[in-house]
């Protein structure tokens, strides 16, 4: 089997590179920039750099192979923090994900795996409401639909299979960015007094290991068309992932539950079905307060 991946380098890309690298894929990462390229790569994986808004340019002779099976597009622009409120930079990844396809169609591709997320959903049921008040960072939630809906129309017309992922919230060793539960885990440990709403919204968490794993089964046995949410069969509210976080971390931060307005909408996890990947044989095998006693000790390690 062989696979692409864009965004290879990042923190989910790169538990995926391992994964299907152990499965015995080969694989070509394209990725803008070398530095953080892992030293086990280099002879293993082809490698291409490439800024994504430069897609359109490759061409099958810069390709180690002739033909591919599965395109994985994990790269996103402005995931985090005050990116996800740049309406340009957002509207630039719609762009890049239908260039991906028309990539994939380049190369024969017959299956492409759009990285999506849970927020697609939230801004459905949220932004068109009469009344509504989105906060600019609803730019990254509507651009991820917008890919979503695109690269998807666009895959039916090159005749690929289009299988889109439903990310909940991945969190694990490696991550750097500024979501929200990697930084509630650093201020945890850290101690620090943290501001949080009342967290009575429902929540799902998913260890890294175990949702690339699950990554790969949708994207080997999806229905082409369809949609696929990584994570667990049922959610919880936040409070309680949040509790149990500072109880692993054995951490003497104040958590003031209740300090900060919740703006948006809460999804109730009836939007999409929790049960279709575990019904193909998915199973967790890191719990939440494991992963969280993995990544914390990660994290102090890192300094």
């Amino acid at each position: 089997m062989r696979a692409i991946i864009t965004g290879a380098t990042g923190f989910i890309g790169q538990w995926l590179v391992k994964e299907l690298y152990q499965a015995g894929f080969d694989m070509t990462a394209i990725i803008r920039s070398l530095e953080n390229v892992p030293d086990t790569w280099k002879g293993n994986i082809d490698i291409i750099k490439c800024d994504m808004i430069y897609y359109k340019e490759l061409q099958k002779y810069h390709f180690q192979f002739d033909n591919y099976d599965y395109f994985f597009h994990l790269a996103w622009a402005g995931t985090s923090g005050m990116d996800r409120a740049d309406y340009s930079l957002q509207l630039q990844n719609s762009y890049v994900a239908c260039e991906a396809v028309s990539l994939a169609k380049r190369l024969s591709c017959r299956r492409f795996i759009n990285l999506g997320s849970i927020m697609e959903y939230e801004a459905m049921a949220y932004v068109p409401r009469d009344g509504a008040e989105p906060l600019a960072g609803y730019m990254y939630s509507i651009s991820k639909l917008t890919a979503d809906l695109m690269a998807k129309t666009l895959a039916v017309r090159e005749n690929i299979d289009y299988i889109n992922i439903i990310i909940s919230n991945i969190y694990g060793v490696g991550e750097k960015s500024a979501r929200f539960l990697n930084q509630l885990l650093r201020k945890m440990i850290s101690n620090q007094r943290i501001p949080l709403t009342t967290a009575e919204q429902l929540y799902d968490f998913i260890y890294v290991t175990d949702a690339v794993k699950g990554i790969v089964l949708a994207a080997q046995k999806g229905k082409s068309c369809s949609s696929y949410y990584i994570g667990n069969q049922t959610p919880r509210p936040l409070k309680q992932y949040i509790l149990q976080a500072k109880e692993v971390l054995k951490s003497d931060s104040e958590l003031a539950f209740g300090e900060v307005a919740f703006k948006g909408a809460a999804l109730t996890y009836k939007e999409f079905d929790t049960h279709k990947l575990h019904g193909m044989g998915f199973k967790i095998e890191i719990p939440f307060k494991k992963g969280i006693q993995i990544t914390g000790e990660w994290i102090k390690q890192e300094g």
